[in-house]
């Protein structure tokens, strides 16, 4: 009952905010902001033309599941009804700290804390406030959508959309150097436009024409999808727009990680690393750029992870274990957007000091071969810079 009472509450909230606020320009949270490399940043993409005002569905994972960093720069965009724009409703940056920064600052108090509020007193009122501007930011799109209820399409009453336009003309946003985006999209993902026809197209060359006529690059962003099947039980069209959505994204440098219905619960560490390696990869004795970087959690694992041969993206995850100064990287290619070069739950396994790095990339095994008889693993030599 409770439950019930709190989404009607919030529902109520948001419908009431939303005619009456426009954009959130600013806030008093940037003094929090923390980009350095490695860090993260999070964009939250919310398309108007599905959203419901009486369904919360399409809020709720947002505020129940998505956690962000100390100093976490976060981004909410609104993608206008009709898909091709979009519009920055809200820009700011997580209050917190880490652990460390907040024992200093509580170590640095003074006198004038007792009157002014101390570090900790403070801390938790801006959380209050970023709590109240993230309901505030979610009742923007409100205020022109078209639902009252969930929308429910067909193959032939899909309304016109053009999210790849959306993504490609605000690809800017990404461009952030050494900087890790987490892509949060509550859509169905509909593209309805005259780039294909939804009842009969072939996903990955749909992908491939579409990289070619849109090139961008999406700078190794993760991509967490959901509102799948939220606007209809197209079965068929909805497998394909899944697939060629990862193949569009990994052509332009980014991998789909999760897709669906809702969001998953992200697993999260309090520390992290971030390297980057270039070097080579050599194939039939001839040597081809490469390059490398990853997130190491501070439990070993491979948090975000990308190697890049010539010019493929691979994703990749695994972990990394040292003994004192030599290191092993494990790690699986997660996905490929060229079969024919490497493939999903291939490896990379090198190993080395964490500031030089070689191994191979490849087959598990010596047993795994190529169509001329060799060993499918090519030597990979990786410096960090």
């Amino acid at each position: 009952m409770f439950k019930k009472l709190l989404i009607i509450s919030t529902l109520t909230t948001l419908s009431s905010i939303a005619m009456a606020e426009g954009l959130l320009r600013t806030t008093n949270l940037d003094k929090y902001c923390e980009i350095e490399p490695g860090s993260r940043q999070t964009v939250i993409y919310l398309d108007q033309n599905i959203i419901a005002s009486k369904d919360p569905n399409w809020y709720k994972d947002i505020l129940n599941k998505v956690k962000y960093r100390p100093g976490e720069k976060i981004q909410f965009v609104n993608i206008n009804n009709g898909g091709s724009t979009v519009e920055l409703i809200w820009e700011t940056c997580y209050p917190s700290f880490t652990q460390e920064r907040l024992k200093q600052l509580k170590e640095n108090e003074g006198f004038g804390s007792l009157f002014t509020g101390g570090v900790a007193d403070n801390l938790s009122n801006d959380q209050k406030f970023f709590d109240k501007q993230v309901i505030k930011a979610l009742s923007y799109p409100l205020q022109k959508t078209r639902h009252e209820t969930a929308p429910n399409f067909s193959s032939s009453s899909f309304p016109r959309k053009k999210l790849i336009e959306a993504f490609y003309y605000d690809s800017k946003r990404l461009n952030v150097d050494d900087i890790f985006s987490r892509v949060i999209i509550f859509s169905d993902m509909i593209e309805n436009s005259e780039l294909f026809k939804l009842d009969s197209f072939n996903p990955l060359e749909a992908a491939k024409s579409v990289a070619k006529r849109y090139p961008t690059f999406l700078n190794y962003s993760s991509f967490q999808i959901y509102g799948i099947n939220y606007t209809n039980s197209e079965t068929k069209i909805n497998e394909n727009i899944r697939d060629f959505w990862s193949q569009y994204f990994l052509l332009s440098g980014a991998y789909v990680e999760q897709y669906g219905a809702q969001l998953a619960v992200e697993e999260n560490t309090i520390d992290w690393s971030f390297y980057k390696y270039k070097g080579y990869v050599q194939v039939n004795g001839i040597k081809g750029a490469s390059a490398f970087r990853m997130i190491i959690g501070d439990d070993g694992k491979i948090r975000h992870g990308w190697l890049e041969i010539a010019d493929m993206y691979l994703p990749v995850s695994g972990e990394v274990k040292c003994s004192g100064q030599n290191c092993i990287v494990d790690a699986d290619i997660l996905a490929s957007s060229n079969q024919d070069a490497f493939r999903k739950k291939d490896v990379l396994k090198i190993e080395g000091t964490l500031k030089s790095l070689k191994g191979y990339v490849g087959g598990k095994d010596e047993s795994v071969i190529d169509s001329q008889g060799n060993p499918y693993q090519h030597p990979i030599n990786l410096s960090k810079f």
